[in-house]
């Protein structure tokens, strides 16, 4: 049946890819920041213009995120990208994916997107064969790309986290927040000081790879003309403005999925009073070691449940509903689309996407949060603690819950919207809040949010550009909220009981809260930071928000790790916050405040271990202002490094200062303006 589908896919691409892109109705504009504006016929045209642009700015990641779909990350990555081949056959991607494409599932428009981009990228291939890194990436297929986006939109919706938990046998982790999360917030023209309806879209992705956000313009004369981020290897915006709207994302977490323990014995699993076989599959997948590359064997089994994951501590099946709709891509192109609320509204009822807050502004003045996802229908009577007993069929659930039982706020009277990762529950003014429940919502509400919620409830008169910039780029924890009441025990450490800590332990308390980069006490405090998310193995974010608070033994250690790291490499404990946090690409290096879980979010990992330097590696990458009005819409955006990841290219670093001091640059939509700062237009060829 397999090898039915998959001849199946490859006769329905080629049918599609009959209808060849002609490069000469289309066009590439780069402007000053090497940011590419793409302009086709058709939306298909556009497609084949992204893919060729993105390539040119990073081929690399694009190809890294293309491997798993074929098999091949094992191959190239080794051990790493293993993993992501074995989730395309435990998931059974790699035939669900073609199967749904087959029968139907996309729209024939949509699968002509599909086709120009799949063209586009296996054109960049054959003309450049030396950026390839493995030559059975090409010729791509439409499956391909859309087996890309299933495996990266699994792991968003909590697989990721449910493998990892299982694993370590820590499923109480399994709905934890990580360090990537996000900002976003809309505010109604009534409450702005110009008149104008506000977007802000601030997500905390990885700032390289293949989550960092890649910044680009495409128009067409069939309509499509929208500017945003969008991940590599993918075919339209996830995140930005057309002439008429425009909306973020922030990842939510709900519980998209569930895990069920299972009693088994030898090929049997037990469920309703009897012993069931299991079904059983093989994966083949190939794993570099060194200069060789070996064949490795899995047995994959699947129960009523779902596919099985097997650990020291047990067998597991998993149910989750992201890897059984292919319509994600197609959602995101109407969302791309759409030209007022009802259209826009329209695309949000696919109920495609797995995962995802929407925060919503356009021309008309209208603001909205949606807290979506595909979402089990869970029977309340239940108990939902995870892991699930797996030996009754009572909690396997069919039924996802629909668009008009997920929390929606639109149009508050109190005038605004915002989600930085916390609960629906709180997304506007106390008044006008989204009140209900259903089984796996998400409850829990961490320091960016507390901050929003304080600052706009508190907020008198209108709101003024500087006020905007204020609480974006805010670096403080707030003093009797989330934060400080989980981890107490540092802020209040007997200095004599620890005499050998005493100077980190003042330091510590005579922090003032807020991750500036010029703070001599907060190296102290991002540094305990770093021990403790690494001793209990969670982020920051995760240890606010547990049952647990912060033992007073965890926290001594830690300060004593923080104490022999900034003596060893700075000589001394109070170096200011930007000589150990820096944004460093090639040869430009930057001080850098922030830290996580504060509005201006900032993750780091180490870069020289002699120097005692953290490098940035995630938070704030791609920022993006949107303003409109009835004179149009006004556009700002930054990102973290520039347009291209060639160390080659002017576009690798030329965004990093004005990044670093909170500023942004001017981005426009019209085509006319475009050409006229041209620095560069080109067709693809």
């Amino acid at each position: 049946m397999k090898t039915i589908f998959f001849l199946l896919s490859l006769l329905i691409c080629f049918f599609v890819d009959s209808q060849n892109i002609q490069t000469e109705n289309i066009q590439i504009v780069r402007d000053i920041y090497g940011v590419p504006h793409i302009f086709g016929k058709t939306d298909a045209d556009a497609a084949y213009g992204l893919a060729w642009a993105h390539a040119e700015d990073d081929f690399l990641s694009i190809q890294e995120n293309v491997l798993p779909s074929k098999g091949l990350a094992g191959s190239v990555l080794g051990k790493e990208g293993l993993l992501f081949d074995y989730l395309l056959k435990f998931t059974s991607l790699d035939i669900t994916v073609p199967k749904l494409y087959n029968e139907g599932a996309l729209s024939d428009t949509f699968k002509r997107v599909l086709s120009g981009y799949v063209q586009g990228l296996n054109a960049y291939a054959k003309k450049f064969p030396e950026q390839v890194i493995h030559k059975a990436i090409f010729p791509l297929t439409e499956i391909d790309v859309l087996n890309g986006y299933m495996i990266k939109l699994s792991l968003m919706a909590g697989l990721g986290l449910a493998l990892k938990a299982t694993k370590e046998n820590r499923i109480e982790m399994y709905n934890a927040p990580n360090e990537i999360g996000s900002n976003g917030f809309a505010i109604a023209k009534e409450l702005m000081d110009d008149d104008k309806t506000l977007l802000v879209g601030n997500s905390h992705q990885p700032i390289e790879g293949g989550f960092a956000w890649y910044e680009a313009h495409i128009q067409s004369e069939e309509g499509w003309n929208i500017t945003g981020g969008l991940f590599p290897g993918a075919m339209t915006i996830f995140v930005g403005n057309n002439e008429h709207l425009g909306w973020t994302h922030t990842v939510n977490y709900h519980s998209f999925g569930d895990i069920y323990k299972l009693k088994t014995k030898r090929k049997s699993y037990f469920i309703d009073g009897s012993w069931k076989k299991f079904d059983v599959r093989k994966a083949k997948l190939k794993l570099k070691i060194g200069f060789l590359k070996i064949g490795v064997t899995k047995k994959l089994y699947d129960t009523d449940f779902g596919p099985v994951f097997s650990t020291k501590h047990g067998k597991y099946a998993f149910r989750f509903p992201v890897y059984k709709d292919i319509r994600a891509a197609e959602q995101w192109y109407k969302m791309n689309k759409s030209s007022n609320w009802n259209e826009f509204e329209n695309a949000l009822k696919m109920e495609a996407l797995p995962l995802f807050n929407v925060i919503y502004a356009d021309k008309d003045n209208n603001i909205m949060l949606h807290s979506g996802g595909q979402i089990p229908d869970r029977d309340p009577k239940l108990n939902w603690k995870q892991p699930i007993d797996g030996t009754s069929s009572k909690a396997k659930w069919e039924k996802l819950i629909d668009y008009y039982h997920k929390p929606t706020v639109l149009n508050p009277k109190c005038g605004y919207v915002y989600n930085a990762n916390n609960t629906p529950l709180k997304s506007t003014g106390e008044s006008c809040e989204w009140n209900d429940y259903f089984v796996g919502l998400q409850l829990f509400t961490m320091n960016r949010a507390e901050i929003f919620d304080r600052y706009f409830q508190n907020k008198k008169g209108k709101f003024s550009d500087n006020d905007i910039h204020e609480i974006k780029y805010n670096k403080s924890y707030l003093k009797d909220a989330s934060y400080f009441n989980h981890l107490k025990i540092l802020f209040t450490l007997d200095e004599n009981k620890y005499p050998r800590l005493k100077d980190v332990i003042q330091a510590v308390k005579s922090w003032d809260f807020d991750a500036n980069v010029t703070d001599t006490n907060a190296s102290v405090v991002l540094l305990v930071h770093k021990m403790l998310s690494k001793k209990i193995n969670t982020s920051i974010g995760f240890l606010t928000i547990r049952n647990e608070l912060l033992s007073e033994e965890d926290a001594v250690w830690a300060l004593k790790k923080a104490k022999q790291f900034l003596l060893k490499t700075h000589h001394t404990i109070y170096p200011e916050l930007g000589a150990v946090q820096r944004h460093i690409r090639g040869d430009l290096s930057f001080p850098s405040g922030g830290m996580s879980e504060v509005p201006r979010a900032t993750e780091s990992s180490i870069y020289d271990k002699k120097k005692g330097i953290y490098r940035l590696n995630g938070g704030d990458g791609y920022i993006h202002f949107a303003k409109f009005s009835i004179t149009g819409v006004e556009i700002r955006t930054i990102n973290a490094f520039g347009a291209s990841s060639m160390k080659n290219s002017p576009h690798y670093t030329d965004q990093m200062e004005l990044f670093i001091n909170e500023k942004t640059k001017p981005m426009t939509l019209d085509k006319a303006e475009i050409f006229r700062n041209a620095v560069r237009v080109y067709r693809p060829k």
